[in-house]
């Protein structure tokens, strides 16, 4: 069961990876999966790369 949140991410770090969700009809749907740079356009459009965000 979502918890409601409209948007959320699970960070692995070894290897570093990211996985983006956004809340589709009651149920989460992956909207970013990546190693390098992370791409999403909600809540708002950006492009960190993973390397400088996590140390």
């Amino acid at each position: 069961m979502p918890a409601g949140l409209p948007h959320h991410s699970r960070i692995e770090q070894d290897p570093l990876h990211v996985y983006a969700y956004d809340l589709v009809g009651g149920r989460y749907q992956p909207v970013a999966d990546a190693a390098e740079e992370l791409i999403v356009e909600k809540p708002f459009d950006t492009r960190p790369s993973l390397r400088d965000i996590v140390p």
